[in-house]
């Protein structure tokens, strides 16, 4: 009875560690399913397959030069912005859908609000990525836009803010002034990389335009 317990346990056991190895997935059929996955529009578990395949791949010492960019594409595509940056770094190392990649990179910087490496790549990718030179524009521009708006914006409502002073204490309203004119010059380097990529922008335009005149800039005024 004794032997009969024992070699029932041995034969539960192999089946379990058969049954574990057989449920085992290989690198190649993670990315297969990371395809049908993102085929499908389901990109959570499109990115989990293809991150499975990259570490059982490099686990082997292994490379799919495919694996890095589809797995930053669909970490994109759910909001994982910090989680896509190394992938598509990787991709554009491979010189797999470098260009593309380096675009997805910098929307996913955008997000996050990481300016500087943003503008890194985007003019890193105007240049190499010539395909792709109007869409790094505009993702520039729009940096750059904001930025300078952010400043002009607060330079205009300190100016709101002092104009009763104008009539109570002409002194003091003078001063401020200074203070004024200053933030409104911070701007311009800001807006006036914008207007030199998309020359035709009105918002631009006009923040530009009145920022020379208050500033007495009136050439830069007139030729916009």
């Amino acid at each position: 009875m004794k032997k009969l317990l024992i070699t029932i346990l041995l034969l539960l056991a192999t089946g379990i560690t058969f049954l574990t190895y057989a449920q085992e997935k290989t690198a190649k059929e993670y990315k297969i399913e990371g395809k049908n996955a993102a085929d499908a529009k389901d990109f959570e578990k499109g990115y989990s397959s293809f991150v499975q395949a990259i570490k059982l791949y490099e686990a082997n010492g292994k490379t799919d030069t495919t694996l890095y960019f589809n797995a930053g594409y669909c970490a994109l595509k759910t909001s994982k912005y910090e989680e896509s940056l190394p992938y598509f770094s990787r991709s554009i190392e491979l010189g797999y859908k470098s260009c593309n990649a380096m675009l997805y990179k910098a929307n996913a910087l955008k997000e996050l609000n990481r300016n500087t490496e943003l503008e890194q790549v985007c003019t890193q990718g105007k240049s190499s990525c010539k395909e792709n030179s109007d869409k790094f524009n505009e993702l520039l521009f729009a940096y750059y836009l904001k930025s300078g708006l952010d400043i002009f914006n607060n330079a205009a409502k300190m100016q709101a803010d002092i104009t009763p002073l104008a009539k109570t204490d002409a002194e003091k309203y003078k001063s401020e002034m200074v203070k004024v004119k200053a933030e409104f010059t911070k701007s311009l380097p800001m807006l006036e990389k914008a207007h030199s990529l998309i020359p035709a922008d009105e918002n631009c335009k006009k923040a530009l335009r009145q920022a020379y005149e208050l500033l007495e800039m009136k050439d830069k005024a007139a030729a916009l």
